[in-house]
């Protein structure tokens, strides 16, 4: 029983310490580590910002839209002095991306690039959504959709949904963000 017992410890301890040195990158950790560098566009979004098209949407998307907490938004722009780090970052991306927690939700090549989204979480309970979209001549996109038990499928109708025309005060005020950084 105590060779047992002490066989059972030296393996639990060996578990945590494996778990608690995985050195494998994060998307977490790659957003902090870019914010902090002046060659990216980094912004943090609130749910709030998202506004829907018409107030008279069914409670489902209403209620989809509250399993939303957060948008988190970074881009790197390409030019004539930055194709190495476009590459490298790029790649940085990809290989975080190749980790099975991340799983493939769709791939869509749009001739210059490509887009995929990509969850963690359950299939009926995501807790956040990537979209990572590169193009070869302007640049990519990476954005998080931070949530709790998000549904894909009520997500993609809650896509729908979105108000995208410019009227919202926030998508003004980011936009105009948006446009002053160079």
């Amino acid at each position: 029983m105590k060779n047992f017992l002490k066989v059972s410890l030296v393996a639990f301890a060996t578990a945590i310490l494996t778990v608690a040195c995985d050195t494998k990158p994060t998307l977490q950790k790659y957003y902090v580590d870019s914010k902090e560098n002046n060659a990216f566009i980094s912004v943090d979004l609130p749910a709030n910002i998202i506004e829907l098209k018409d107030e008279n949407v069914s409670e489902e998307v209403k209620n989809t839209l509250k399993t939303i907490k957060k948008v988190n938004f970074l881009a790197l722009q390409i030019d004539d002095s930055n194709q190495e780090l476009f590459d490298a970052e790029k790649q940085k991306v990809q290989e975080i991306l190749k980790n099975p927690s991340y799983k493939e939700l769709m791939r869509m090549n749009t001739g210059n690039g490509n887009v995929t989204v990509n969850y963690l979480g359950e299939e009926d309970a995501i807790d956040e959504v990537i979209i990572f979209g590169s193009d070869n001549k302007r640049g990519f996109a990476l954005v998080r959709v931070l949530g709790e038990n998000m549904n894909p499928s009520e997500i993609l109708s809650l896509a729908q949904e979105i108000k995208l025309d410019g009227d919202s005060q926030q998508l003004k005020q980011l936009g105009g963000l948006l446009g002053s950084i160079k």
